[in-house]
């Protein structure tokens, strides 16, 4: 019979979000392979990372660190790596295959090859809220962050953990923010360090076009919006789009929500929440775009080869 011990572990589990469709679309044998080396290529950043692979179920395995700010900079690498790579893997791209990643720190009890208890349920917990290109932890986790990594965080309002025995926020890890984690924050060394790409947004036939002399832009059902957004599902005063530095976040604050489509990856909406928009993608206002594609909102962030705002 096996000794169990106690250990502090960060618990964290990657799973494959498309797999499904792409078992059905492909066949077994080659999904499985597919599978295989998006899991292969996370495990590597893992082991890389001073973390162990402690076990594979289908298109997911756990995996355990010593230390709370490996297990967050591994889950970061992880996303990263997997961008990176996935134009170039087979069906990948095609079958829009992205990672859900999710992860918690604290007490574990560790067997000879396996770990048990309310850590590693609660890890398992928010990859389930994770939605395909996201990472998820805890608000209980962050808290113990240094400051740096916590900025690169923010809380879900209005997401739930079930069966929860206590009440924990949950967090998205914002890893497009975190090149670096130890410098990406710094203040840039002069006022032309920092490239601010243009906001290019489309609507119903219509163009804007918005630089480094606007802080924000409003969306809504209301005239007085910078863009009117004909649309029975939008709130009058629906969301806005802010100039931070040389980032474009999307706030909404809206009854109905935001549906997001980044280029190739699945759609997710936000209520009430912020989102650093990024590349090329679709917001549906109060309704998800795949319903009414006449409602989208095409966005576009756009910087030329020399880091300048293009146009």
């Amino acid at each position: 019979m096996s000794t169990a011990e106690t250990a502090e572990i960060g618990v964290l589990f990657c799973d494959v979000a498309g797999s499904t469709r792409l078992y059905r679309e492909v066949g077994d044998a080659v999904a499985l392979r597919v599978v295989d080396a998006c899991l292969d290529l996370a495990a590597g950043v893992v082991r890389a990372g001073g973390g162990r692979v402690v076990k594979t179920i289908g298109d997911e395995f756990m995996a355990v660190f010593d230390d709370v700010c490996a297990t967050y900079d591994a889950a970061i690498t992880i996303q990263r790596r997997f961008e990176e790579a996935a134009p170039g893997m087979e069906h990948v791209a095609a079958q829009r295959l992205l990672l859900r990643i999710g992860f918690h720190f604290g007490p574990a009890v560790r067997t000879a090859d396996d770990y048990f208890g309310t850590t590693v349920n609660m890890a398992a917990r928010m990859t389930s809220v994770a939605k395909g290109g996201q990472i998820i932890t805890t608000g209980a986790l962050t808290d113990v962050l240094p400051p740096a990594r916590r900025a690169a965080t923010r809380a879900l309002v209005g997401v739930h953990v079930k069966d929860a025995c206590e009440d924990l926020g949950v967090v998205e890890v914002l890893w497009h923010l975190s090149t670096h984690q130890t410098t990406v924050f710094s203040l840039p060394a002069g006022p032309q360090a920092v490239a601010v790409p243009e906001l290019r947004l489309s609507h119903r036939g219509q163009r804007w076009v918005f630089g480094e002399g606007h802080q924000s832009v409003s969306l809504g059902r209301d005239a007085s919006n910078d863009i009117l957004v004909q649309n029975e599902h939008a709130s009058r005063r629906h969301a806005t789009i802010e100039r931070r530095g040389d980032k474009w976040v999307l706030v909404d604050h809206s009854t109905n929500g935001t549906f997001v489509t980044r280029f190739g990856a699945e759609e997710y909406c936000i209520r009430r929440e912020e989102l650093v928009l990024r590349d090329v993608g679709t917001l549906g206002m109060g309704q998800s775009v795949g319903q009414d594609r006449g409602n989208g909102l095409d966005y576009a962030l756009t910087l030329d080869a020399e880091g300048r705002s293009a146009g």
